[in-house]
């Protein structure tokens, strides 16, 4: 599961994105990663996280997907390529 979400604020001059990605690691656990920064520029960061159970780590996905909404984030669609 891949969720994009961002958010313009044209009055402050910032544009910014977030993503988050659910999946399953080699050994079974689940990571959620959360991926964040400016738009179209340098920097940003990345956060990890693991999980036991695919319940679990939904959850935690859920509720980061909440707080950025909750902050102004808008989810954007992603279309993924067929190859």
């Amino acid at each position: 599961m891949q969720i994009r979400l961002e958010k313009f604020d044209y009055i402050e001059g910032q544009h910014r994105y977030c993503v988050l990605n659910l999946s399953q690691t080699l050994f079974g656990e689940w990571c959620v990663e959360q991926t964040n920064g400016p738009l179209g520029e340098a920097g940003g960061q990345q956060q990890r996280s693991y999980y036991t159970s695919q319940e679990t780590a939904l959850a935690a996905a859920e509720k980061h997907r909440d707080r950025q909404i909750k902050r102004g984030f808008v989810p954007i669609p992603v279309q993924l390529g067929l190859f």
